[in-house]
């Protein structure tokens, strides 16, 4: 199917392409793409092959059509096959089509014995066990594995699950996947390739719905597999086969599968689930499992529970024994095991998560024993502020802000994240922490990424607090050094209560005469080290950071498990969510006209390109050389240009005249993407969309939708994007939701490490996958607290303490803020 699907998208391709260039170069297309989507048919679910044969109808009459309304059909299907054509929606329609038969699924007992050992008899080194007990092979492989001591080994677990016991009938079979078939035997031969004048054996099964050609290659098994399906055929009983499905001329086929003929309905082979390890060079498959099976049946019995029973009992776990167990033998539901859903995967994938936990949460009750600053807070002082800003906060507003209150009264130090959507307003609440701040006689650093953010925040954090006195600073690098020095007094003189600044708030110059608070926006772009540089400014000052970026609850609670977590949930009132479509790039005729409607109608519009000047060897549209276009096509209206290499004061320039209307479409790289707030934009274009990240495009769309008026964000792609750039941009077609995207995200760019001062990505589990078990994640996170609370020394639970060294040892004190 996927040859079929590509050769189809490919021929479509090249017919729309620019513009219609290659048309005519294309004999009869119509006849090509019915043959195709005739190939294709047997491999679609109802909704899409009813879909082609509606296609394939209309193209019988394509002749007939004149030239543009053939182009527009092709066009159209082009669309369509691009955007709702891919495999693994194909393939899962599918899936819920297919007709299965269960064999039943058995898996090995474990022998509980008396005789239990504590946990840290499991740090024993392999190589360090008798010859009698492990083989010196064994313990080589073993080592090559990485597995150096028996805990290694009993959790070296199974990363995915073959089901050899569902049968699935051979009409339904696809190329390039494992399958398990059931059928009787026609007949057995032995034949000659032409070629390469070499001998196989030939068996060819059928069940009601089809025929598999099974094919063995190594003339030493003919004897043996000859009067094995001989037999078969003789005494009418099916066989079971199990291998990779290929489609030849002939049909299915499947080289070398294994093989089991269906008795009385004993099986050896079937009726189970296979696990598979991770292998090393030179290391079978049949290998791994059977060395570690091993093991894991002469160890594991002995294991005793290290987790409280109070833990087990309200969450429904298996001991661990039993859960290890059934995760290296396993047996019960198929679809929950191949789903890691199984009890006992569930107990194994909790203890990775909870382990973490507990020592985050161990990091957390520390940092709570330090004594810090404890605002005098009050009601009187939160009413002063909210009474003079010119807007209600939303619920969710005031839910965060009530949370940093608490937090800043309390005299352990405050450590939260505050995580909102774009334009959810997270400024107003920063803004707020740092009146109170003000009133209680401390200074407040906030540190953002870049200048264009830094002088956002100034002149917001100016508007919001200079009513009340509050004196507001701005440190940045490109300042000259006088300016600098003059800054650097100031703030060591208490002059400003409040000082923004990039890096620069970093430097060695800078000493603040009393700092209490620090705010740190848009964090992932800090590495650990920074964060800290700044916290070392004060004595234990509280920690506020923010992102707009949406991060995925999984990682909220990992990367920044030590941080207590505040999301400002919901968007201020009258904003309403923007609507979202791809579009081609030769759909830009009908793009114009929406845009010359909504510009008739007092709307702005942003026009956004990944690139300032055009690249040759990328082919991108850049802002300036659009320009150019935008400034022809939506005459008399005002386009103006914004990119990075501007100067300030022309960006700032640009921006005004953008803000009060003189421009009325803005042509810009990505320098808006923070940093502009125009409640008259209701459009977002983003040019070559595919460039952009999932995260990156949802910050550029919400640059629109800031007021009370419909917006829009139309994402343009070449007709040529990949499938994976396709499926990216459907997710933000799909959802506004933020923590949706960023979901998505995680899931298309895959989890790193966590610990340590990597910054990239999160995530160094073995078993657990934080897309999956999100809601194991919460359950270890809410029990390793509730654990530390009640017994935060752990008294009692040896093993668990043991176990919590074993596994991170010095990693626990690298744990930082944020």
């Amino acid at each position: 199917m996927e040859k079929i699907l590509k050769r189809i998208k490919d021929l479509l391709f090249l017919i729309v392409k620019e513009d219609f260039k290659y048309f005519s170069r294309v004999k009869d297309p119509d006849k090509a793409l019915i043959n195709l989507f005739n190939e294709l048919l047997p491999y679609l679910d109802g909704k899409r092959k009813n879909w082609v044969k509606k296609v394939i109808k209309f193209l019988k009459v394509y002749p007939e059509l004149p030239l543009e309304k053939r182009k527009k059909l092709l066009k159209e299907i082009h669309s369509v096959i691009t955007l709702k054509f891919t495999l693994e929606e194909i393939e899962e329609e599918k899936e819920k089509e297919t007709p299965v038969e269960k064999l039943k699924v058995s898996g090995e007992k474990l022998k509980e014995n008396k005789r239990k050992y504590p946990i840290r008899a499991f740090f024993k080194k392999v190589e360090e066990l008798p010859d009698k007990v492990i083989s010196k092979r064994v313990k080589n492989r073993l080592k090559k594995l990485g597995v150096e001591n028996l805990i290694d080994a009993i959790y070296y677990l199974p990363f995915r699950y073959e089901d050899r016991s569902t049968v699935t009938p051979m009409a339904y079979l696809r190329p390039g996947r494992e399958y398990l078939v059931k059928g009787k035997v026609v007949s057995v031969s032995e034949i000659e390739t032409p070629k390469k004048k070499k001998r196989l054996l030939k068996v060819l099964l059928y069940d009601r719905t089809g025929t598999v050609t099974l094919y063995f290659f190594n003339q030493k098994v003919f004897p043996y597999y000859r009067k094995l399906f001989k037999g078969a055929k003789e005494l009418g009983k099916e066989v079971l086969a199990y291998g990779t499905v290929k489609r030849e001329t002939s049909g299915f086929t499947m080289a070398h599968p294994e093989v089991e003929i269906y008795q009385d309905g004993k099986l050896e082979k079937f009726g189970k689930v296979i696990p598979i390890y991770h292998t090393a060079e030179g290391l079978k498959q049949t290998t791994v499992r059977k060395d570690v099976q091993n093991l894991v049946k002469k160890v594991v019995p002995f294991l005793r529970e290290y987790l409280p029973k109070s833990i087990l009992e309200r969450n429904g776990f298996p001991t661990a024994p039993e859960a290890v167990w059934k995760v290296h033998f396993p047996d019960g539901n198929v679809k929950e095991l191949l789903a890691f859903q199984s009890p006992q995967q569930k107990r194994v994938i909790f203890d990775e998560l909870f382990l973490f936990q507990l020592a985050l949460a161990i990091h957390r009750q520390k940092i709570k024993q330090e004594r810090g600053i404890s605002f005098p807070v009050n009601h009187q002082m939160i009413e002063e502020f909210k009474k003079a800003l010119p807007f209600t906060l939303t619920k969710a507003q005031e839910r965060v802000l009530r949370e940093i209150v608490e937090d800043m009264k309390r005299p352990e130090p405050m450590n939260r994240l505050v995580q909102g959507d774009v334009g959810s307003g997270k400024t107003v609440v920063a803004a707020a922490a740092a009146f109170f701040a003000a009133r209680s006689g401390y200074q407040t650093a906030v540190m953002a990424p870049t200048e264009i953010l830094a002088n956002q925040h100034y002149k917001k954090f100016k508007d919001f607090l200079s009513p009340y006195g509050v004196k507001v600073g701005l440190l940045t690098g490109s300042m000259t050094k006088k300016q600098k020095e003059s800054i650097y007094r100031a703030i060591k003189e208490g002059f400003f209560d409040v000082v923004i600044g990039t890096h620069a708030l970093i430097q060695e110059g800078v000493e603040f005469k009393n700092l209490g608070l620090v705010i740190i926006d848009e964090q992932h772009r800090f590495g650990v080290k920074q964060r800290v540089e700044l916290k070392k400014k004060g004595v234990l000052p509280d920690v506020l950071v923010m992102t707009a970026t949406p991060i995925p609850r999984t990682l909220a609670m990992t990367a920044y498990g030590d941080l207590d977590v505040s999301v400002i949930d919901e968007l201020p009132a009258g904003r309403k969510p923007i609507e979202t479509k791809i579009l081609f790039e030769d759909e830009r005729d009908r793009l114009v006209e929406f845009l010359k409607g909504e510009l008739s109608r007092g709307n702005r519009i942003y026009i956004v390109y990944p690139l300032i000047e055009e690249s040759e060897k990328l082919e991108l549209k850049a802002a300036t050389q659009m320009y150019e276009y935008w400034s022809q096509k939506l005459k008399p209206f005002k386009v103006g240009l914004l990119h990075g290499r501007m100067k300030q004061e022309e960006k700032d320039r640009v921006m005004e005249k953008f803000k009060r209307g003189e421009i009325e479409v803005l042509v810009s790289t990505t320098v808006i993407e923070v940093g502009v707030d125009v409640p008259e934009a209701t459009v977002m274009v983003i040019e070559h969309a595919e460039r952009f990240g999932l995260a990156q495009l949802h910050q550029l769309r919400g640059r629109v939708g800031r007021g009370d008026r419909k917006s829009y964000c139309f994402l343009l792609t070449s007709r040529g994007a990949g499938e994976d750039s396709i499926r990216r941009l459907k997710v933000l077609e799909g959802t506004n939701d933020g923590f949706k995207i960023a979901e998505a995200d995680l899931a298309f760019r895959g989890p790193g490490e966590i610990f340590g001062t990597r910054q990239s990505g999160v995530g160094d589990f073995k078993v657990a996958d934080l897309r999956r078990d999100y809601h194991l994640l919460k359950i270890a996170r809410e029990e390793s607290s509730r654990l530390i609370e009640e017994n935060p020394e752990l008294k009692g639970l040896d093993d668990l303490k043991e176990l919590l060294t074993f596994r991170f040892g010095q990693k626990l004190d690298l744990v930082e803020v944020g």
